[in-house]
């Protein structure tokens, strides 16, 4: 009996419709509110306390820690992590694919 992976089958099919990319940036999107609240929650940090030490509003903290609203920006989530106790490490590595760079254009005979 043949099992692939279900992640694969959806890699796949994400990729089939041009959105595999969107896919797993939401995806990390998603991860790292998920960390922030952890935190935030781990050391009983106020949302209303984690806005002041941010220099921001509850509100934009709220829209932070929403997975469903998976807004940010690496500055945001920097501050977000210092005003937690933490730092953001960010590293980027080698795709599962190598990315071909473009074709030379051919040249037309004279």
């Amino acid at each position: 009996m043949n099992r692939e992976r279900i992640g694969s089958k959806l890699d796949s099919m994400f990729k089939d419709l041009g959105e595999l990319e969107e896919v797993r940036i939401l995806t990390q999107k998603k991860i790292i509110a998920r960390q922030l609240e952890h935190a935030r929650q781990a050391g009983n940090i106020s949302i209303s306390e984690m806005a002041r030490r941010m220099g921001t509003s509850r509100m934009a903290v709220h829209s932070l820690l929403d997975p469903a609203k998976p807004t940010m920006t690496i500055d945001s989530v920097s501050r977000a992590a210092e005003a937690l106790g933490a730092r953001l490490e960010m590293k980027v590595v080698p795709s599962r694919t190598p990315v071909r760079p473009p074709a030379k254009p051919k040249r037309k005979a004279a």
